[in-house]
């Protein structure tokens, strides 16, 4: 009983660690988190390695987190963006999701995206003096960061997969 309760608690916890991912909080690291602390207690089903499975999971979330660093920063760099449009688009990533957190549901995420297109956009305007090559940048920055989110949340749903496998 106590097992399936835990069991049902580590999917719940999995899930958020989903929901997490797109919004650049740390959900890969909460599904390790979820996995190690269930191996302290549980074994994993079929006999795996306690040290494998968690291993193997800190491999990718290590890996999602290089990804994400790796194409939301230098994604831009081909469109010549500056690293002031780069740190401004982090900047009001975070500002925007904060303000837009209260819509439902995707408001966090859009206002991430949109704070990120923002925070390059100005910063590029000021610092280029050009509406159109700071668009760019900004779009070339947007996409850089979309692209990162997803593959990162793909990332995060392999690891809930392979989780779930081992778990159930």
């Amino acid at each position: 009983m106590i097992h399936t309760v835990v069991q049902i608690l580590v999917v719940v916890l999995t899930i958020l660690g989903l929901i997490l991912v797109p919004f650049s909080l740390p959900g890969t690291w909460l599904i390790v988190l979820t996995s190690v602390i269930y191996s302290i207690f549980y074994p994993y089903g079929q006999g795996e390695s306690v040290i494998a499975v968690n291993a193997i999971l800190i491999v990718m979330a290590i890996l999602g987190e290089i990804l994400e660093f790796a194409i939301g920063t230098y994604g831009g760099k081909t469109f010549k963006v500056s690293n002031g449009a780069i740190v401004s688009a982090f900047v009001g990533g975070i500002i925007g999701a904060i303000i837009a957190s209260p819509i439902f549901l995707i408001g966090a995420l859009l206002g991430l995206f949109i704070g990120a297109f923002l925070g390059a956009f100005i910063y590029e305007l000021i610092y280029l003096q050009s509406f159109s090559r700071a668009l760019v940048n900004a779009l070339a920055v947007l996409a850089s960061r979309v692209v990162a989110s997803f593959l990162k949340t793909s990332l995060a749903l392999v690891m809930a997969i392979y989780l779930m496998f081992k778990i159930f």
